[in-house]
């Protein structure tokens, strides 16, 4: 566990790193309600249902009217129950249970921000962004009432996300409206679903600091 708390006392000095080379930029926090969507073998071996309980956001500081660096950060829980079968535990022993997987997903990401139009008085400013860092995995499946499976830790995770902007004014709008849409992966490690990946669908609110 040391190496991921490093890794992330790492993410936030680079951003302070780069506060010291923009003392002047502009500081803004997004923050936003998630809805993930499942993908691939992930969706198909452990969670198919859509995930309504999830947030994401970042605080960044703008390089200049274009770019801006900065830390994202979310939460993501997937859940999902599975009608009552037959499970073998082990050489002659099964079970008949109902099957849950439940999955938490908290990410910690480098976040690098591309806005063409940002400092205009344009009123749709569309944005793209990349990012990479660690999510923090929490996995516990349960047959019946008993687990039988459970793993947590530190993973390699990484996103793209692009949207639009909506000041709430023309001119020197602090506050604005978000909307976008993100691919995220994450590795997961399992032997039936490599990855946890996802499309997450967002909308928030975009405050302006300094």
């Amino acid at each position: 566990m040391k190496k991921y708390i490093i890794a992330i006392i790492a993410l936030f000095c680079i951003t302070s790193t780069s506060t010291v080379m923009a003392q002047r930029g502009l500081v803004k926090l997004n923050a936003g309600y998630n809805v993930g969507l499942p993908l691939g073998n992930f969706n198909s071996n452990y969670v198919s249902n859509a995930s309504p309980r999830g947030f994401m956001g970042d605080l960044s500081l703008g390089l200049n009217n274009k770019y801006s660096v900065g830390i994202g950060f979310g939460f993501q829980d997937f859940y999902q129950k599975y009608p009552r079968a037959v499970y073998d535990l082990a050489p002659n022993q099964q079970i008949s249970a109902v099957l849950s997987n439940s999955i938490q997903v908290v990410p910690v990401l480098a976040k690098f921000t591309y806005t063409p139009f940002l400092g205009t008085t344009k009123l749709i400013q569309p944005y793209a962004s990349v990012g990479a860092g660690i999510s923090f995995v929490t996995y516990n499946q349960y047959l019946g009432e008993f687990s039988s499976d459970n793993t947590s830790g530190g993973k390699f995770s990484a996103m793209a996300d692009a949207g639009i902007d909506l000041p709430f004014s023309r001119y020197n709008s602090n506050v604005a409206a978000k909307i976008g849409v993100s691919y995220n992966y994450t590795k997961f490690g399992m032997s039936d679903a490599a990855n946890i990946n996802m499309v997450g669908i967002h909308a928030g609110l975009a405050f302006q600091l300094h």
